[in-house]
């Protein structure tokens, strides 16, 4: 028989299940006074994740047709106020072969302030992967600045980058650099492509998956290969993946936050009741962290500030030591804004710079794209922030 607190929870959490379906108080609709971009703004970039569209080395991995809209779709909450699964709204469960699904997603991002998006590059040795969007970006008159983030880790089916369920390796002795700048010279040439005094941006998200000595021969000879073809070099900078602080010893120009890294030891963890008894999804409390300003620190080097809206991985890691980091909208907002103004005082007229994680990455719930309960909520927040008095 159930206990009487077990019937209440149970109760709670039939109420949210209803709740999540019918419940719209929180859903803003799209804005009616698009964001107008003066020459002073801080240039946000949102990270992008280009998985939507099935290839066969996900149809190997996990059957025919996969793509993260799996994951995300079949997700459950997990506790009582636990979004998910969390719906896509305006654009669907869009299939990103379709250049037309971009082109809605450039207009709704430029609407609420969004400068372009830091596309994640995968390659692997030589070998492009989840590259159809980005080349149907290239080749389209889509008027958006972009990037590159190099997730040079392994692929693996624990979304972890680790060495177990490895679906493709990331082989960094002897890499062909020719090769990597190569294949990536055809995006530095677009206009759109994102440079700083005429050196294109890239971010490489895990240095230390090379030796040092090898890294930095790696980056002097992309460099190179830069200058050869009429830039200034590349502006390279790192994730601070690994609470990595060392871009100056590896050649670097500086670190673009990701957040959660770092977040882990400085966020309080809390418990809830779980409807599954199997989940190990650990939930982080954000509002000290964000209240005393802890993202706020400075350093003997370039630092490229970032926030995120949300973030809870659990479509991909409900029952394998998952988080989800609870954050409201005024944190996110205080947040956002105390990073815009840092930048503003600390990095240069040509380096200013804010990210957000994410644009699309809905499996880890860090989304800017409109959903069926929050509508255009999170990008509203963003577009305020943007538009406040510094």
């Amino acid at each position: 028989m159930f206990s009487v607190k077990k019937y209440r929870f149970f109760t709670q959490y039939g109420q949210w299940l209803d709740d999540l379906h019918t419940d719209k108080s929180e859903f803003v609709p799209i804005t009616n006074k698009p964001f107008v971009r003066k020459k002073d703004d801080i240039k946000i970039f949102a990270y992008y994740l280009p998985q939507f569209h099935s290839i066969p080395e996900n149809d190997t991995a996990y059957g025919r047709g996969f793509t993260e809209w799996t994951n995300v779709a079949s997700c459950n909450p997990l506790f009582v106020g636990h979004y998910q699964p969390k719906i896509p709204y305006d654009v669907g469960f869009y299939d990103l072969n379709n250049i037309n699904i971009m082109r809605r997603q450039t207009d709704i991002a430029k609407m609420y302030g969004i400068y372009g998006f830091c596309f994640y590059y995968y390659w692997f040795n030589g070998k492009q992967v989840l590259e159809t969007p980005l080349y149907n970006f290239l080749t389209s008159d889509l008027d958006f600045h972009f990037h590159f983030c190099w997730a040079n880790e392994n692929w693996s089916k624990l979304w972890d980058g680790g060495n177990k369920d490895i679906i493709l390796k990331q082989e960094t002795s002897n890499i062909d650099a020719a090769k990597f700048f190569y294949d990536m010279l055809p995006f530095f040439q677009d206009s759109r492509y994102e440079k700083i005094d005429n050196k294109p941006l890239l971010m490489i998200y895990r240095p230390k998956q090379f030796e040092k000595q090898e890294f930095k021969r790696f980056v002097n000879r992309i460099n190179h290969l830069a200058i050869q073809n009429g830039f200034g070099g590349i502006f390279i900078t790192a994730s601070n993946f690994d609470n990595f602080n060392q871009p100056t010893e590896f050649g670097l120009d500086g670190i673009t936050e990701f957040p959660p890294h770092g977040l882990w030891d400085k966020c309080r963890v809390i418990q809830k009741q779980f409807i599954s008894n199997r989940a190990t999804l650990q939930i982080m409390d954000m509002h000290d962290y964000i209240y005393d300003k802890k993202f706020l620190y400075s350093a003997p080097y370039t630092v490229f500030k970032a926030c995120f809206p949300c973030w809870d991985n659990a479509p991909r890691k409900t029952y394998s030591n998952g988080t989800c980091f609870e954050i409201n909208d005024t944190d996110f907002k205080i947040w956002l804004e105390s990073i815009i103004k840092w930048t503003k005082h600390n990095n240069p007229e040509n380096q200013q710079y804010v990210y957000i994680n994410a644009w699309n990455e809905w499996a880890e719930g860090a989304i800017l794209e409109p959903t069926t309960r929050w509508g255009y909520k999170k990008l509203d927040i963003v577009k305020q922030c943007l538009e406040s008095d510094y």
